[in-house]
């Protein structure tokens, strides 16, 4: 059922942030907008001839605050990156329309799989990665949405199924961040523990 995992995992990331993440103003809003997007996720604006998804508006909004916030690198290779980012989303997607027969190719984990992939080995910082996931896939779905309208396809910008990638690919990312900080203070422990025992 298209959504359902992204009602699943916002619900995830509302716990985490809420209750085992030290509460800030930056994850004050970040869990308001959060919550916000959970609620809006049926709501559909008039566009011209589109149908806007409310959730979509509003991770486009949450997108560009994280982005402010962890932008770290050179602004030009950020519009590169979400650029091949769109890119890869859009002609997956787009493959899915015209070469059905490998449909099983081109579920939401697999599209969510390649987008996490490219942006881990391009990018640094849980908050960067999952900026640029979130804007990507917004710039995709309005892609997507231009393409289909030309060919007669009436479809919503901001499906289901894009919350559902967008969900998978930015829980795995803080999922990955998670599991690199636990390693990192075993190790650190370690370390200690070495010294304490006297081994080099």
């Amino acid at each position: 059922m298209d959504g359902a995992l992204f009602v699943w995992f916002s619900w995830i990331g509302i716990v985490v942030i809420g209750f085992f993440i030290k509460p800030t103003q930056n994850t004050k809003k970040i869990l308001i907008l959060c919550l916000l997007i959970l609620c809006v996720a049926n709501v559909e604006i008039s566009v011209a001839l589109y149908s806007v998804n409310g959730a979509l508006i509003l991770c486009w909004v949450l997108g560009y605050f994280l982005l402010m916030r962890t932008l770290h690198m050179n602004k030009v290779y950020a519009a590169l990156i979400v650029l091949m980012l769109t890119a890869a989303y859009a002609s997956i997607e787009l493959f899915s329309i015209y070469d059905p027969v490998f449909s099983y190719l081109y579920t939401p984990w697999a599209i969510g799989l390649a987008l996490f992939t490219i942006v881990h080995l391009s990018v640094q910082g849980a908050g960067q990665r999952c900026a640029l996931l979130m804007l990507s896939i917004v710039q995709g779905e309005i892609i997507l949405s231009v393409i289909y309208q030309q060919m007669g396809i009436h479809s919503v910008i901001g499906r289901f199924v894009s919350l559902d990638i967008m969900a998978i690919s930015v829980m795995g990312t803080f999922m990955w961040d998670g599991f690199v900080q636990l390693t990192s203070h075993l190790e650190n422990v370690l370390k200690k523990h070495q010294e304490r025992r006297g081994y080099s």
